[in-house]
């Protein structure tokens, strides 16, 4: 029994640890580095294959002719693929979660079946179109706040 304790308060320590490492780190860092970090966390997956991005082998960015979107991939082969509808879903729900509120209108609440619009390559979520526009004209104010968001989300 007292194993099991000093193991959970271990793991405790640990998880602490991690959680204030990665929070210290990414605020050390140059802006863009900051946000792929974060971006490449919440993500989680391949949008090709569905497989966890790796943090041993570096993620490629790809970006959606279609959608201009961008995202990560995990090998070099994804990056001549199409992405699958089912790991899109998964990846534009990580990200709603993450965010979890509009930018614009922060009281609002967003989910993975709220509007999002593309802010220089992000998939930014709103309560309502014309929050899509005022993000688009301010940019960086808003990925700014989108990347406290996400870094918060992975501090939890």
């Amino acid at each position: 029994m007292i194993k099991f304790k000093r193991f959970f308060i271990s793991l405790a320590a640990l998880l602490a640890f991690a959680s204030q490492s990665f929070s210290q780190s990414t605020k050390d860092e140059p802006k863009d580095q900051r946000r792929e970090k974060l971006r490449l966390a919440v993500q989680e997956i391949c949008p090709m294959t569905g497989e966890q991005l790796k943090s041993q082998s570096k993620p490629l960015k790809w970006t959606d002719p279609k959608t201009k979107e961008t995202l990560y991939v995990c090998c070099e082969e994804c990056m001549k693929s199409k992405p699958d509808e089912k790991h899109l879903e998964t990846i534009r729900s990580n990200f709603a979660k993450a965010q979890a509120h509009c930018l614009v209108m922060t009281d609002n609440e967003i989910t993975s079946e709220s509007k999002f619009g593309i802010v220089e390559g992000h998939a930014v979520f709103v309560c309502c179109p014309p929050c899509i526009k005022k993000m688009q004209s301010a940019p960086e104010k808003f990925l700014k706040k989108l990347d406290d968001l996400y870094e918060a989300h992975l501090k939890k």
